[in-house]
């Protein structure tokens, strides 16, 4: 089923159109700066169950006479319009709850469920205690280990369950009779705690604002890839917004949206990391990293991308190192110290001619279809009827392919692109094979 709302004149959004499928599984990070209406869109989501949300957490401007949400859910629409008496957004429609069950949404600090939750869990102390005395509680192994791997420690193995009136508490069993309550924790133990009750509790979609707002450092790291699992495992979807650089490196491609300031309907575009690393951040850096040998080479290279690959997703460099050899010390080097980045985001193309030799064996090492660009153009140039035509005897020198391109080039007879067209066209197959198989994957947009 298709969760689709559109929004309209609401603060900064003027006309912008979210929608999702519910029965898809995984995670989405919306980047954006301050005032691109992130959390605008995060309590429209949540007006769907909640419709005083937007009186009760905003200022008197931020809806006007013509804001209005259009909800669908499948083949249902609901219409939510200001209503001035209200003054917050109202729908004639009745939503039916098991709608409102499956959408949640989470927002900061005040005015998030959790904090909402803190009353409950103070009356409930009663009941949870005489639970505790009685020894009626279970041991939540898997939010125990969900927290374990976050903050890379045990110390939630003395974690319980109690179950009272359809409601989850969790609480640390302490020495003497002592219990500490869920909502003694830290904040951003008690944020994962309530983030897992929701997650478990059978919602098909949950919106988090300002995800990275109680988690420190290292949790920021090591989150996504466990809520990726619990996704999986309990078919739901989490979106959230974020400015956590440490949270969106951890993404996987596809996983990052952009929300654009002043959004309008085509506001979020899905962009790589380095994009938003460089736009919202202003640091110099890119997704893709391809280590070559020469200047000739990784400008071919340039070239083949512009010629074979669609439009790329990934920003990328081409670094040319030296010899086959130091290409691939460089590459494996960077698999342990990761300073161009991590194993997978980095390749090493080579000439042809290294093809056989042991170094050009490992992992993540390319050869290009022809021994080098060079000799290639050289061959080309002594076919029949070849031109611009040119006296090649003069060329005698110990590597006359190298003299030759550079004659053509220095005596403006023919530019690079010239040449690379030209051994491009003589072994077409070979390169648009060798493009779709190393460059595409590598640079362009993973399909969905």
């Amino acid at each position: 089923m298709i969760f689709r709302l559109e929004i309209f004149e609401i603060g900064s959004i003027e006309n912008f159109k979210f929608e999702w499928d519910l029965e898809k599984n995984g995670l989405l990070c919306i980047a954006g700066k301050n005032g691109s209406g992130k959390t605008t869109l995060a309590k429209a989501i949540l007006n769907f169950s909640l419709a005083d949300i937007f009186y009760r957490t905003s200022s008197d401007g931020l809806l006007c006479s013509n804001s209005r949400i259009n909800y669908f859910m499948g083949d249902e629409q609901y219409l939510f319009t200001y209503n001035p008496a209200l003054q917050t957004l109202d729908c004639r429609t009745p939503i039916p709850s098991n709608y409102k069950f499956q959408v949640g949404v989470e927002l900061p600090v005040p005015y998030g469920q959790r904090f909402n939750f803190f009353r409950i869990l103070s009356e409930a102390d009663h009941d949870i205690r005489r639970e505790i005395i009685l020894e009626n509680y279970s041991k939540p192994d898997e939010l125990i280990d969900f927290l374990h791997k976050i903050y890379g420690d045990l110390r939630f193995s003395d974690l319980i369950e109690v179950a009272i009136k359809g409601n989850r508490y969790y609480c640390r069993l302490l020495a003497d009779g002592r219990y500490l309550r869920e909502d003694y924790f830290s904040s951003g133990e008690y944020f994962l705690i309530n983030l897992f009750r929701k997650v478990t509790l059978g919602k098909k979609f949950i919106f988090i604002d300002e995800i990275d707002i109680s988690l420190d450092a290292v949790a920021q790291t090591r989150v996504v890839s466990e809520l990726r699992l619990l996704c999986n495992k309990h078919s739901v979807s989490i979106v959230f917004t974020s400015h956590s650089l440490a949270m969106m490196q951890t993404m996987a491609p596809g996983e990052i949206t952009y929300m654009e300031s002043n959004s309008s309907e085509d506001g979020l575009a899905q962009k790589s990391f380095g994009y938003i690393k460089s736009l919202m951040f202003g640091f110099k850096g890119y997704d893709r990293y391809i280590l070559t040998e020469d200047d000739v080479l990784m400008d071919f290279l340039k070239f083949l991308i512009q010629r074979y690959c669609p439009p790329t997703f990934f920003s990328y460099e081409i670094i040319y190192i030296g010899g086959g050899s130091q290409v691939v010390d460089l590459m494996l080097r960077n698999a342990d110290k990761e300073f161009f980045g991590a194993a997978d985001q980095v390749i090493s193309v080579l000439d042809g001619d290294q093809l056989d030799k042991n170094h050009a064996r490992a992992p993540n090492i390319h050869c290009i279809p022809i021994d080098n660009v060079e000799l290639d153009f050289f061959r080309i140039c002594h076919e029949p009827g070849y031109t611009p035509a040119i006296d090649l005897t003069k060329f005698n020198g110990k590597t006359p392919h190298k003299q030759i391109y550079k004659y053509m080039i220095s005596e403006r007879l023919l530019s690079k692109e010239e040449i690379f067209d030209s051994i491009c066209n003589h072994h077409h197959m070979q390169f648009e094979n060798f493009s779709r198989i190393v460059l595409q994957p590598f640079l362009c947009r993973p399909e969905n």
